[in-house]
């Protein structure tokens, strides 16, 4: 019936794992086609080569697949059977997006985030419409509070993630590191600084400046204390973007994350008063609590989150 004699062993496990599957869709072709030159159309590759990938199909395989001659094309025995399997292959791969979309579709419920204020961040952007893409049936619900609010929220399993700054890290709770935030003193384009460089951050000290309250992380805490910052207090607010409005009217300096005021600066309505490097940096955390229910969706967002900002190990 056609049969060729191998001596090789066509059977087993190693018989998938060598062979290459590329022969079994060029065979699926010819055999649609019965014709390897109408195939080489179909496919846009020369006719020689995918003679030669019949041919090396026939002897990995050990059998004749098809006869070609005066009398047309025909496939053998051993070769409608295996047609038979690569239309079941065929049939199978094209369902396989279909299949992923409604594995997609069934992760669904919500998944609730807590972030302090006024964060920009460009991978946790990235993250979020990544996660949305893939999840589309699971709701993000987004509140913003202070760190404190986050942490306790958290420990009482209120939310699925926080996002904020930590002063003290809670044993119970997982810490992944962001993004580290930059924070500098700014001055509205009425403040008589505007335009000015200041090399001493101590010649700020007897300025008047806009505090942010609760919102205020401890490495900016300690940096206001250790130069004098914010004795004389012009006003304060516990909401970043309305301490920001003061600054640009020119009621006192603010210190602000350098992210957030960037759009302000270049506009003309913030001026960054220290431009180097001795200013305070907070860092931003992703806080999970592990002893919290299994979340399907809260573990593929962190894992979204992951991608943009670990490093790939053995990658340089």
């Amino acid at each position: 019936m056609g049969r060729r004699q191998s001596d090789q062993a066509v059977r087993g496990p190693q018989f998938a794992r060598n062979l290459d599957w590329n022969l079994l869709k060029f065979f699926h072709e010819i055999a649609n086609a019965r014709s390897v030159t109408k195939a080489a159309q179909e496919l846009n590759r020369k006719q020689p080569a995918l003679s030669l990938a019949l041919r090396r199909l026939e002897e990995r395989l050990g059998v004749t697949l098809c006869h070609r001659g005066p009398t047309g094309f025909e496939l053998t025995e051993e070769g409608r059977i295996l047609a038979e399997h690569c239309r079941e292959f065929a049939g199978a791969i094209r369902e396989i997006p279909a299949k992923l979309s409604d594995l997609k579709s069934e992760i669904r419920g919500h998944l609730r985030v807590m972030l302090v204020s006024n964060l920009v961040a460009p991978a946790l952007d990235e993250a979020i419409a990544a996660f949305h893409a893939k999840y589309p049936a699971v709701e993000l619900i987004v509140e913003v509070a202070a760190w404190t609010e986050v942490v306790n929220s958290l420990i009482q399993h209120r939310i699925d993630v926080g996002i904020s700054p930590s002063r003290v890290k809670r044993a119970e709770l997982a810490y992944l590191h962001l993004f580290t935030e930059i924070h500098r003193p700014y001055c509205g384009r009425p403040h008589r600084l505007f335009g000015k460089s200041i090399a001493d951050p101590e010649d700020l000290a007897k300025e008047a400046f806009v505090l942010t309250g609760a919102d205020e992380g401890d490495e900016l805490t300690q940096f206001r204390l250790e130069h004098g910052f914010g004795r004389n207090i012009a006003g304060m607010s516990d909401h970043l973007e309305e301490a920001k409005r003061l600054a640009i009217l020119g009621v006192g300096l603010c210190f602000l994350p350098e992210g957030y005021a960037q759009t302000d600066v270049e506009a003309g309505r913030l001026w960054p008063l220290i431009a180097g490097g001795d200013v305070p940096r907070n860092d931003i955390f992703i806080v999970t609590d592990p002893q919290s229910p299994e979340h399907i969706a809260r573990d593929l967002f962190i894992a979204e989150i992951v991608e943009r900002t670990q490093p790939v190990v053995g990658k340089h």
